[in-house]
């Protein structure tokens, strides 16, 4: 029997911390940040634990300002793309302008758009590719968010083949930094596994980014490829090669 709390079911509570974890998470908060003299460290670990009053979590959506119960209307997420409530994603939904190399030559950049919107039939956030030069590659999907971790996942399959995209959660510029990791056929009917960084920025109402094959000459191409050189440089991915010891330039690895 589905066990009732004075906030409806457990799991519905544990949708609800869930919630205000993520809407930490995006605001740089940490859950010490929601202890006051009115709310205890003990009232805040039970909350996230799923166990917690209405009086509570009065407390801190008046400390937050914002309501993270279940919207009218609105479905919880499924717990297998991360049990995630609408009103705690709503602010991911945009257009986004998507820029990662070109796999054939990484010194040109393909650049398209994304959109990320909250799906009433499939009860959570999915995306679709725009305006792609390469138009039969284009994809649709879900999007995936881990609970406990500031990055969330762009996943589309067909006929047995998956695309994920694993993406930071936007910063304070509207900026998602990740790897993208697929298949390219540089060769025909050859196809071989490949991992690049790739960058998504939220768009501004009204705002034409310069799309599709972005090469050295385009006006954008510096801009680009200063994006994508962060995901390296501030560490939003990691690619891990294999040295020798002669390759490798003084003190340990890490």
């Amino acid at each position: 029997m589905k066990q009732e709390t004075a906030h409806g079911s457990k799991p519905d509570k544990k949708a609800i911390a869930t919630a205000i974890q993520r809407h930490l998470d995006a605001n740089g908060l940490a859950r010490k940040d929601l202890i006051r003299e009115h709310l205890s460290k003990s009232s805040i670990e039970k909350l996230f634990q799923g166990d917690f009053t209405e009086r509570t979590l009065d407390k801190v959506e008046g400390i937050l300002k914002a309501s993270f119960r279940k919207p009218s209307g609105k479905e919880t997420a499924d717990r297998s793309v991360g049990g995630y409530v609408f009103d705690a994603v709503e602010y991911l939904q945009g257009d986004y302008l998507c820029v990662r190399p070109m796999f054939a030559n990484a010194a040109n950049f393909n650049a398209y758009l994304v959109t990320i919107s909250w799906s009433e039939e499939r009860k959570c956030l999915v995306f679709e590719e725009k305006s792609r030069f390469d138009e039969k590659y284009r994809q649709q999907g879900t999007v995936h968010i881990p609970f406990g971790t500031a990055y969330m996942n762009l996943v589309s399959s067909s006929a047995g083949n998956v695309r994920t995209i694993l993406l930071s959660l936007p910063d304070s510029d509207d900026l998602m930094r990740g790897i993208i990791l697929t298949l390219s056929n540089p060769k025909g009917s050859v196809y071989i596994p490949v991992a690049s960084p790739i960058v998504l920025r939220k768009l501004g109402k009204a705002e034409v980014p310069e799309l599709g094959i972005i090469t050295e000459d385009r006006r954008c191409h510096g801009e680009y490829q200063s994006l994508l050189a962060t995901v390296l440089t501030e560490e939003f991915g990691i690619f891990a090669v294999p040295q020798s010891s002669g390759q490798r330039k003084g003190g340990a690895g890490r």
